[in-house]
């Protein structure tokens, strides 16, 4: 399935707050990217 849902970071270093929201939607088995 395509990524519905975008976690968009302006840097590396924003993963550790953003990780939290990739879980969520693991959790509700929703399709996501990630990009820097």
């Amino acid at each position: 399935m395509s990524p519905v849902v975008g976690i968009v970071m302006g840097s590396d270093s924003d993963w550790p707050v953003m990780e939290a929201a990739a879980q969520a939607l693991d959790e509700f088995e929703i399709p996501y990217e990630v990009d820097v």
